[in-house]
């Protein structure tokens, strides 16, 4: 398997480990009923082709099951990362995007990862954790993020910083 150039050997176990993590929000995501997320019609707005907008930037559901790693590189291959997520509304939108297309709400991954340093968590795109909703908590039953093995194979959300 390929290593992206830009990941230490020793840092690919703890990439797994992050995009655990990713799966465990997808996870949370996929747990929540719809009728503890409010419907939301997906509009293309200014978006690509089977791209959605929100409030400015373009988000992709990406059903093929991959990797934590594989799904971040499909993101970048597309101009993109993994989502990243800065509200509730957002959030909810996420929710929304992977129940159309998944209305079993399986587990998805995000771009969020601890890989560079255990337990300091930061977007895939590079920026700060500044919502407070995410880390380790009882996704089974709270329905939150979770961590989890990041050679987990799931489906995933890539999300533009603005409108592509």
């Amino acid at each position: 398997e390929m290593i992206p150039s830009f990941l230490p050997s020793y840092q690919v176990y703890s990439l797994s480990i992050m995009l655990l993590f990713l799966f465990f929000f997808a996870l949370a995501l996929a747990a929540v009923s719809p009728a503890d997320v409010p419907a939301l019609k997906l509009q293309r707005g200014n978006c690509p082709p089977f791209w959605y907008s929100f409030r400015g930037r373009c988000y992709k559901y990406v059903s093929t099951r991959m990797t934590w790693a594989e799904a971040e590189l499909y993101c970048v291959s597309q101009g993109t990362n993994l989502v990243s997520i800065y509200s509730l509304d957002e959030e909810n939108f996420v929710k929304s995007l992977i129940m159309n297309f998944d209305p079993a709400q399986g587990y998805s991954w995000i771009g969020l990862s601890d890989i560079h340093e255990e337990g300091s968590w930061m977007w895939s795109d590079g920026c700060p954790v500044k919502f407070e909703h995410c880390g380790h908590v009882n996704y089974e039953t709270a329905l939150k993020w979770n961590d989890i093995d990041c050679s987990n194979l799931f489906s995933s959300v890539c999300a533009s910083q603005f409108t592509l």
